[in-house]
């Protein structure tokens, strides 16, 4: 059966209209993005293979371009509209970010670190830094690392702190193993930072690790 011969309320575009864009299906949202199906299959049946094949969004969106175009019924147009819709949503967060008081409502910051390093198979720590209304003046990438392992220095995220005149500033890094429970280690560079603002007067407002679906802020969690 073609996709235009299913009844109505079964078809992407129709269920937006008539229920919303939420009331859609992963392979339904990733159908609205293909267009077209291939070999045979209608958009849905393939996003749905797709998503079957690659463990879900989560693992689609993890491919670099030269892999996702790879997968059938994927050639570099349509792998680039999947990745243009994934940037636009990381644009759209940052922009979103630059707007709030992070501190307050860190809601449009967390989204923005899921969907730029949330999915990295490396591990990458920022430090955002932040004004006196704790919205967001700068960030900076300062270490990436192999595998799960990174190191940072205090004094490589201090000097941009005083250069920038930041008020206070978060640090935030993500776990490749999609686990984003705190090590030792994550707990021990935290205590270092937290003092090093304390001595120079740019608080650490908070330590926040993500992954690509959900996130653990010291903060929230009352560890700072």
């Amino acid at each position: 059966m073609s996709l235009k011969d299913w009844d109505r309320t079964l078809k992407p575009r129709e269920k937006v209209r008539d229920s919303g864009i939420d009331s859609l299906s992963d392979s339904e949202l990733l159908a609205l993005i293909l267009r077209n199906g291939s070999h045979g299959e209608h958009a849905v049946a393939l996003a749905s293979r797709i998503l079957n094949q690659t463990g879900g969004l989560s693992g689609l969106v993890e491919l670099p371009l030269n892999r996702m175009q790879q997968l059938p019924g994927i050639g570099l147009a349509k792998a680039c509209e999947i990745l243009a819709c994934l940037e636009v949503s990381r644009r759209i967060s940052y922009q979103k970010m630059l707007l709030s008081d992070v501190i307050a409502s860190p809601d449009q910051l967390v989204a923005w670190l899921k969907s730029s390093i949330g999915r990295q198979d490396q591990e990458y720590f920022l430090a955002i830094f932040l004004n006196e209304h704790n919205r967001v003046i700068s960030h900076a990438s300062l270490a990436q690392g192999s595998g799960n392992v990174v190191s940072v220095k205090p004094a490589d995220i201090f000097s941009q702190a005083i250069r920038l005149k930041a008020a206070s500033l978060i640090i935030a890094h993500n776990h490749p193993s999609q686990h984003v429970e705190p090590s030792l280690a994550d707990k021990l560079t935290t205590r270092q930072l937290l003092k090093a603002g304390e001595m120079l007067n740019i608080p650490l407002q908070d330590h926040i690790i993500v992954a690509y679906d959900r996130y653990f802020s010291f903060r929230q969690h009352q560890i700072l």
